[in-house]
Order: structure tokens, then sequence, then C-alpha cells
């Protein structure tokens, strides 16, 4: 499975029983090539989200976490990932 069709539920997805939430295909586009990136929260509060994902999907798998918490800014999600990128390693 590529990143790209990483989805979580993917039959029932397909079958029409599950929607995907926007910000997850939002999420999925931005991380295409790195592991970690913010995208607006869905509560749309002004708030924002960081998304990380572990593996390639080919070599090892892919797993797309989505946000535990809310940071008030993007900056704020982004040096949370740069944070969690660098404990990762």
């Amino acid at each position: 499975m590529s990143r790209s069709d990483a989805r979580c539920a993917t039959p029932y997805i397909y079958s029409g029983e599950l929607q995907i939430r926007p910000e997850v295909d939002a999420a999925l586009a931005a991380l295409k090539d790195k592991p970690y990136t913010a995208i607006p929260s869905w509560k749309n509060d002004g708030t924002w989200e960081l998304w990380t994902v572990e593996g390639d999907g080919e070599t090892q798998p892919c797993i797309i976490s989505g946000p535990s918490t809310t940071y008030p800014s993007e900056a704020d999600a982004l040096a949370a990932g740069a944070a969690w990128l660098s404990g990762q390693r």
C-alpha cells in the first residue's frame, strides 16, 4: 500500500460505509514527503493540529497519527512536530 492511499478502514470507505473526514485528506496531501505537518483544526476555532507519519508504506508499515492536542498557531504545531521528530531520531 502506498502512502497516498493509506487510509484507515479503506475497505469500508470504498464500499460507502464510511466517509473520510476532510482534515484527514488534507493531512495526507500535506504529508506527501514530510514526516509531520500542521493542519487547521476541524473545529474551525483558529487552532492547529499536528499530524505525523512513520514508515513509508512500502518497506515499513505506514502509521499516520492525528492530533492528540491542538495548538494556538501553525508555528506552534510545527515546533511540536520538530520536537517530535528529534525525539524519534
